[in-house]
């Protein structure tokens, strides 16, 4: 199969989705030893008490697999062992980055270690089943916001057509820039050939509600984030229709597809559309896009601004409504 053959997702399980290296080699080193170290002292912590056992494996695997470092170059796995128990498979009331089935572990996700809420993140999704099982199914995964049942796709239905890049199953399965609106707890849920196939969870904290800063792109003074979105902000009020000149920036690629607003309002869940789906403009003040609009927020406030172009979040930005 060639490069332009390959469906979206198998070219982003080719690099990680993180934004930068977290780890050195000299971290990696850190963290085996310190597997080493927790496997000789496990039995005496054992008899003392279990939970600093759990605690700190899963913080080892955290870390490997932030790393994309759980496997070795031959496919042996670099992960220390412990009890099914640890992770249970029944619906959590905290994070859980493992889902078990009958005692045998299915998949772990390893997301960003910066992830928050507000922005769009890459995750790594680490299938332990032999490729043959998996080879041809369509593989899905949809988020779920656990408090309010706010949900997104975070990985559109694609055939399993390759294994992942230098592995022989499918341990590094990427997504990419997916940006989630709310903090708090949210259930990732995979879907094969359109049936459950297991769920994970994760904690996401919120992002800062600082007023989004002020930056200069040709002649103009945009609020937002530089080189990635901004508008031209007019001051908003409460219930009042306000003109909004967008800006964008990005590949040709990249800016493909529908743009659209969303909102929510700090210290509520409740995610509003201000802005309905609409066709970006050509370049202007140094943007590669532009559109103009109207928007109306409904209260007076702090608003986060969630800007998309189809699914994809490109950032947030905070705004103030009198």
């Amino acid at each position: 199969m060639t490069d332009r053959q390959k469906p979206h997702w198998a070219k982003e399980m080719e690099s990680s989705p993180f934004i930068k290296s977290r780890f050195t080699k000299e971290m990696q080193q850190q963290v085996l030893r310190k597997a080493n170290v927790e496997k000789k002292t496990g039995a005496a912590r054992h008899r003392r008490s279990r939970a600093p056992k759990t605690a700190a494996a899963v913080l080892i695997v955290a870390a490997l697999g932030a790393a994309g470092l759980w496997l070795s170059g031959d496919g042996t796995s670099l992960l220390p062992s412990w009890p099914p128990d640890a992770v249970s498979s029944s619906k959590p009331l905290g994070e859980r980055t493992q889902y078990y089935e009958n005692g045998k572990l299915l998949f772990s996700v390893f997301p960003d270690p910066e992830l928050k809420a507000g922005r769009p993140y890459g995750y790594l999704f680490s299938f332990q089943a032999p490729f043959e099982e998996l080879r041809g199914k369509s593989l899905a995964i949809y988020a779920e916001h656990v408090h309010s049942g706010y949900k997104v796709t975070a990985a559109a239905p694609a055939a399993i057509t390759e294994p992942s890049s230098g592995y022989q199953g499918l341990e590094r399965f990427g997504v990419a820039n997916l940006g989630l609106p709310l903090s708090g707890l949210w259930r990732y849920t995979v879907e094969l050939d359109g049936k459950r196939y297991g769920d994970v969870t994760l904690f996401v904290p919120e992002s800062s509600w600082e007023l989004s800063p002020l930056f200069k792109s040709g002649s103009v003074e945009l609020r937002g984030t530089a080189q990635n979105i901004g508008f031209i902000d007019p001051g908003f009020r409460a219930g009042a229709p306000q003109k909004a000149m967008w800006h964008v920036w990005g590949r040709d690629d990249e800016l493909k597809g529908s743009f659209s607003v969303k909102a929510v309002k700090q210290g509520e869940e409740r995610i509003i559309d201000v802005l309905s789906p609409l066709t970006l403009g050509g370049s202007i003040n140094g943007a590669d896009r532009t559109a103009p609009s109207m928007v109306t927020l409904p209260e007076q406030g702090r608003w986060r601004l969630l800007p998309y172009i189809g699914d994809r979040m490109l950032d947030s930005i905070v705004v103030d409504v009198k």
